[in-house]
C-alpha cells in the first residue's frame, strides 16, 4: 500500500521526517486529509491540530502556522512557524498564557496590530489547551517513555 513520505520541519528541528499512511491539518480553509496520490497543492496552515496516522505510531502534533506542500510523488513538506508533539506542550505555560492574553484584550487599548498578534497568542494557546487535554490520556511519550503533561 503506498505512503507519504512527510517531513514536518520548524526554524529549530525537524519534528517527524517518516512515511504515514494519512495526514490531517488545519489550513486556513479548514481541516484537511492527505491520502496517498493527492493532488499536488500548497495551502497556508493555521493553528491547531495535526494528525499523522500510521497504524498505532500516530502524531499528534500541534502547529502554530505556516505552510503544507503536497507534491506529485507522495511527498509532503509541513513548514511550520511552530510545532510540538502532544507530549511537549507545558499545560501550566500555556494556560498562563492564555490568561495574560485575555487580561490585555479586556484591560488595555491596544493598536490594530497589537491586538491582531495578542488575539492570535490566546488563539494559539487555546489550541495548545485543547490538544494536550485531548491526548492526556496517552500516559507517556511514544518517544521517551516519559510522562506527559507538564504542571
Amino acid at each position: 500500500m503506498a505512503k507519504l513520505q512527510v517531513q514536518i520541519l520548524t526554524p529549530e528541528r525537524t519534528l517527524v521526517n517518516e512515511e504515514v499512511s494519512s495526514l490531517s491539518c488545519p489550513t486556513t480553509e479548514g481541516q484537511i486529509t492527505i491520502l496517498p496520490g493527492h493532488t499536488a497543492l500548497v495551502a497556508p496552515l493555521t493553528s491547531g491540530e495535526l494528525v499523522a496516522k500510521n497504524g498505532g505510531d500516530d502524531h499528534f502534533i500541534h502547529v502554530a502556522g505556516g505552510f503544507v506542500e503536497v507534491r506529485n510523488d507522495n511527498t509532503v513538506i509541513i513548514l511550520a512557524d511552530g510545532a510540538e508533539h502532544y507530549f511537549e506542550i507545558d499545560l501550566a505555560r500555556a494556560e498562563e498564557a492564555k490568561r495574560e492574553a485575555e487580561r490585555i484584550l479586556k484591560e488595555e487599548t491596544l493598536a490594530h496590530e497589537e491586538y491582531a498578534l495578542t488575539a492570535w497568542l490566546l488563539h494559539k494557546n487555546l489550541n495548545r489547551i485543547k490538544i494536550a487535554r485531548k491526548h492526556s490520556h496517552r500516559r507517556t511519550s511514544p518517544i521517551t517513555g516519559e510522562g506527559v503533561l507538564k504542571q
